[in-house]
Parts: structure tokens; sequence; C-alpha cells
């Protein structure tokens, strides 16, 4: 039992691997798997992992080959399975077979979400009037498919306060999942309080998530106003560079239309950043009361930014508020420790 491993299965934003680190800073010995080395979305982050069921070069025949292999493996090596936004084979088919499988094995499960993996689009536009993708029967008849076959082995989930709540008829129990960031590898630096020319900073991995369209206007319509800042939009950059360039800021605009926070909030807020987003009203108090992003839509972007780039003492004082809320509740250690009281009781249960 010494021996077996906790594993973070996925490549989701990096976080799994983050997960596995800080476990194992920590003596508890956890491997973060994933399907195969690529990136989403035509990126090149380079992001970390410990492992990779396959390749992608491999044929088809290899590829499957390769994930019985690898579930006969987790059967044998690990005491518990987290996914992280994707099982092994298919997740509509995960009660088919490894489901089954670990459960028999008395391997606990537990799945975190990312987003559009779990999200349904009919109650995403119900309550978002931002969101960024209309309903499809078809794609929300795929999310019901794989709920579906989730719940039949998997009795837990640990998700962000959005997905908890679509998550919860489910799961036996939904546990409060914050994205983990490493501190020692983002450079803290506050914005200066007495800087006239703050630098903004965009990088959109999926601009119509982001609302890059209305974020580009909103600058062009500042730019016209006179105001004196200077804005930088950049896409193809590996982790190391995006944590550059973040460094380098002053402001970070996030994303406008999904109604909710992700990972590259949480690092720009890591970083001493004024991180702008959206968070939809229903959900604010679901997160901590010192939560520091500020929000805003694809209507009030233009004068949110306004305000920032008028007011250099603003963004400092925002800049440092953010760093303090990361290290309370997303430093990957804290995060860490959240998980092993989180994977003691779905022990147990």
């Amino acid at each position: 039992m010494q021996d077996k491993y906790i594993l973070q299965y996925g490549s989701l934003a990096g976080w799994p691997y983050k997960v596995a680190h800080a476990l194992r800073e920590k003596g508890i010995n956890s491997k973060n798997v994933i399907f195969y080395d690529k990136d989403v979305h035509d990126l090149s982050r380079n992001l970390p992992y410990d492992g990779s069921v396959c390749r992608p070069d491999d044929s088809t025949f290899k590829k499957i080959g390769s994930i019985f292999k690898f579930i006969e493996q987790v059967k044998n090596e690990c005491s518990i399975v987290h996914y992280h936004s994707s099982n092994i084979f298919f997740r509509e088919l995960h009660s088919l077979y490894e489901g089954p499988k670990f459960r028999k094995a008395g391997i606990p499960m537990l799945i975190s979400f990312g987003g559009g993996d779990a999200r349904f689009l009919k109650q995403a536009n119900e309550l978002n009037p931002y969101f960024y993708k209309p309903y499809s029967r078809k794609i929300d008849t795929i999310i019901k498919l794989r709920y579906s076959s989730w719940k039949q082995n998997i009795r837990f989930c640990a998700t962000d306060p959005e997905l908890g709540e679509v998550a919860k008829p489910y799961f036996d129990k939904v546990f409060t999942f914050r994205q983990p960031v490493i501190l020692d590898e983002i450079n803290l630096k506050v914005p200066d309080a007495n800087n006239t020319c703050p630098r903004i900073l965009h990088i959109p991995t999926e601009p119509k998530v982001k609302g890059t369209e209305e974020i580009v206007a909103a600058v062009e319509n500042l730019k016209k106003k006179g105001l004196n800042f200077e804005f930088v939009l950049k896409r193809q950059l590996t982790q190391k560079e995006v944590y550059q360039e973040i460094s380098n800021c002053d402001v970070y605009v996030d994303e406008l239309r999904c109604g909710s926070h992700g990972v590259t909030a949480v690092e720009t807020m890591a970083a001493g950043k004024p991180t702008v987003t959206f968070i939809r009203e229903d959900l604010i108090d679901k997160f901590p009361e010192e939560l520091p992003l500020v929000n805003a839509n694809p209507d009030t972007i233009e004068k949110v930014l306004e305000e920032l780039i008028l007011d250099a003492q603003l963004r400092h004082n925002i800049g440092k508020a953010s760093r303090a809320y990361v290290e309370k509740y997303h430093d990957s250690r804290v995060v860490a420790d959240d998980l092993i009281e989180i994977y003691k009781e779905i022990e147990h249960a």
C-alpha cells in the first residue's frame, strides 16, 4: 500500500501537475498522467506533466492498446484516482469499462471540471446573457451522457462554484476545488502607484470565450479619448513566456463571457496584478468575500478599464489584495492540504 500513488489524470491548464507536485512535497506519492502531449486550441504552452498514456504519433491501434494497459496499471498501482476534466477511455463510456474496474478494485474516484466539459449550454445561457456559446441540444445531450456515465461509479466531485451547482444532482457530495498555482514560479510585481502609463495585457487562448473583440473595441475607444496607456495582445506563448508577460503588465484582462474565473486569473492575481474578468452576479457570494477580481462584462469593460487606467493607486491596492488572496486560497500547498482532507473523506466513505 505504501508504494501506491494518487493519480492526477488530465492536463487541464497544467493544474493536475501542480497538485501532484504539491502533494509530493508533502510526502504523498502522486503523479500527473496525461493522454498525450498535445496542447488545446493549437497552443504550445509546454505544460509540465509526469507521464503520458501514449504519444500523439502512435497508431490508433497502439493508442487503444496503451489505454487498456494503463487502466490495468492504475487498477494495481493507484490508491485514488482524481480525474481532471477527462477520464482515460472516453468521457461518455466511463461506466462501461474503467469505472466498474476501479470501483470493484476498491479505488475511490473523484472528478474535477474545467468548464465546457461539464457545463449545460441551456442553463449557462439562461443564467448569463453574455455567454459565448448558443444553446445546442446535441452538446447538452453529450454532457448529460457524461454525467450519467460518471455518476455510476464516481461518487464525488471537486470543482469551482459555477460547476459545483451544475454537478450537485449527480454526485453524493461536491467539494470546493480552487485552481492551484506554484507561487515560486510567479514573479510578484505589484503595479507602481506612481505609474501614469499602465500596460494592459490580454492573452486570448480562446478569443470568443475571452471576449477579445469587445476588449479590443474598448481599448480603441479609450485611445480615441486620449487616455495614456499601452495595450498588449499576445496568444502563442509558452507558460514561461506567459508568466514573463504577466510580470511586465499593470492590468490583466482575462475573460468577459464565461461568468466564472479560470486558472489564468489566479496566476495573474498571484503576480500582484489587478485582473479583470466576469463573475456572474448569482455566483459572487459563493466565492470568498475578499475576492479582488475586477468584475466587467462586454457592456462595462470600457468604463472599468478607464477607471483602472486613470487611478494608479487603485491598481496598486488591488494588486496587493490579489496576491494576498491567492496566498490564502490558491497556493498549491494550500490546495493540496484541502485535497488531502477530501481524499481522507472519500477513502472512508
